[in-house]
C-alpha cells in the first residue's frame, strides 16, 4: 500500500507498472482502485506467471503485461503522456549508473502533466559511491550480475539532467528492510525441509541464508539503504502536498497588551 499511498493513486486512473515483478503490485493496484494497469518487463517467465496470476483473480480487463523495454515503450507515439502514475519497485538497480537519465527520460515520456512517478530504490551511501561503482562484491556478481545501486544524489541529478521531474518527498525504509529480511530467513530456514523437496542442495540453502544475512546486515549498519521516492513536474495539481504535519506547529496569536509590548519594544 505505501507506494500506491505515496502516488495518491485515485481510483480509476491509468497506471504503468515498470518491472512488474511477479505482478503483485498491479495486481493490488487494479484490485484496490480499480486502475487500469500496463505492466512491462524484460522477464518472459515473470509475465507468464503473473498473467496466470492476473486470470486467476478475474482481473484481465483491468490489467495487460508486455515484454519490452522501457525506452522502446517510451517512443511509441500512443504512450505519450499516457499515465496518471508510474510505479517502479527495486527496477532501477538493473538499470546501471550510465542509464539513470534514460529511465528518467523515458517516464516523463509517458507521464501525463499532472502525474507522478514513485519509486522504490536500493541505495548506496553517497559517502562510499564512488568506491562502489569501480567494485565488486556478493550481490552484483552473484546475485544479480551487473547490478548497480546507485546513490541519492546519483538520482536526483539524473533527473535533473534528463527530465523536469523533481524530487518530492524521501521513505527511508532500510531498518525496516534488515526486519524483513530476518523474518524471510526464519521463515526460510523453518521450512528447510520443503525447500529442499523442490530440489534445492546444501550449495543453495548456505548461499541463500548467506545472501539473506548480507543484505539484512546491510540495512541494519545502512551500508545500503532503501527509499521510496516520489518525483513530479513543477506545479504538479495532483500532488497533495506530503510533509509531516505533526512537526509544524502554530503560535498562539499575542494578546493586545503583548502587541502593544512589543511595539513599545520595537
Amino acid at each position: 500500500d505505501t507506494l500506491l499511498d505515496r502516488a495518491q493513486v485515485q481510483p480509476g486512473q491509468s497506471l504503468l507498472d515498470i518491472g512488474f515483478g511477479w505482478g503483485g503490485l498491479s495486481l493490488h493496484a487494479a484490485r484496490k482502485y480499480g486502475c487500469k494497469v500496463t505492466g512491462i518487463t524484460l522477464s518472459v517467465e515473470q509475465k507468464a506467471l503473473a498473467e496466470e496470476r492476473v486470470e486467476k483473480a478475474g482481473l484481465g480487463h483491468l490489467i495487460t503485461f508486455e515484454v519490452v523495454d522501457y525506452r522502446v515503450f517510451a517512443r511509441r507515439k500512443e504512450n505519450q503522456g499516457r499515465f496518471d502514475r508510474v510505479i517502479s519497485c527495486e527496477m532501477i538497480e538493473a538499470v546501471g549508473h550510465s542509464h539513470l537519465g534514460e529511465f528518467y527520460w523515458a517516464v516523463e515520456q509517458v507521464l501525463s502533466i499532472d502525474g507522478i512517478l514513485v519509486m522504490e530504490a536500493i541505495t548506496t551511501p553517497e559517502a562510499r559511491y564512488e568506491t562502489f561503482l569501480r567494485s565488486t562484491d556478493f550481490i552484483n556478481t552473484i546475485i544479480f550480475p551487473g547490478s548497480c545501486c546507485p546513490s541519492l544524489h546519483a538520482l536526483v541529478d539524473a533527473s535533473y539532467q534528463w527530465s523536469t521531474l523533481t524530487l518530492e518527498h524521501i521513505d527511508n525504509i532500510g531498518l525496516h528492510y534488515a526486519a524483513t529480511l530476518e523474518e524471510w530467513r526464519r521463515r526460510f530456514n523453518r521450512n528447510e525441509k520443503y525447500v529442499r523437496k523442490l530440489g534445492f542442495d546444501d550449495v543453495f540453502m548456505r548461499v541463500w541464508n548467506y545472501y539473506l544475512t548480507y543484505c539484512e546486515a546491510g540495512f541494519r549498519s545502512q551500508t545500503i539503504n532503501c527509499l521510496i521516492l516520489v518525483f513530479s513536474r513543477q506545479g504538479c495539481n495532483a500532488l497533495v502536498p506530503l510533509c509531516e504535519t505533526r512537526s509544524v506547529t502554530q503560535q498562539p496569536a499575542m494578546s493586545d497588551d503583548e502587541v502593544q509590548n512589543w511595539l513599545q519594544d520595537a
